[in-house]
């Protein structure tokens, strides 16, 4: 089992290899395969940080809600009203809570994942916070990953609380 801090700094430096154009062409053409998987469905996003696919073009087509980060490593979804976001603690974009309305996550039909490294068994590599793998606990909503192929590792490294996702979308494939 590969040691999870060793394999997320390797996969982020692998993630900084790729051009703008690259993670830009790429991003769009996961974008065109999330469109028909989050259409017309009540669905949970997320602002990018870093060199995360960039699904921005999801979240101007649709209207989805964003997870918002709470104490003791738990989260929320919200829908933004008029696009109030604040900065938080961790420097990613999350729904203005005076200014969005909470979504019961029973009510969520998809759940957009992002991702530092994935094995295609549908196990994936977070930031490391435990967020998403408690927050995806009990819910019957569509878990899809979304990476680039080059964040795919044959390594295992998965652990007992790791939730699996239901597919991941990359640009090549989907899983």
């Amino acid at each position: 089992m590969s040691d999870k801090k060793e394999l997320r700094k390797r996969y982020k430096k692998i993630l900084g290899s790729l051009s703008e154009e690259e993670r830009a062409s790429y991003s769009r053409i996961i974008c065109e395969k999330l469109s028909s998987l989050v259409k017309g469905k009540i669905f949970l996003s997320y602002s990018p940080i870093g060199k995360e696919v960039d699904v921005s073009r999801i979240n101007e087509l649709y209207l989805p809600a964003y997870p918002r980060v709470l104490k003791d490593h738990q989260m929320e979804a919200r829908l933004p009203k008029n696009s109030r976001f604040l900065i938080s603690r961790y420097g990613i974009a999350e729904p203005d809570p005076d200014h969005s309305i909470l979504i019961d996550k029973k009510k969520l039909e998809v759940i957009l994942v992002p991702l530092v490294a994935f094995h295609e068994s549908k196990i994936r590599l977070g930031h490391g916070g435990g967020y998403y793998d408690r927050y995806l606990k009990n819910t019957d909503a569509l878990k899809i990953g979304v990476a680039y192929e080059i964040q795919k590792t044959e390594e295992d490294f998965s652990q007992m609380h790791d939730i699996p996702l239901d597919m991941i979308v990359t640009e090549k494939s989907i899983y």
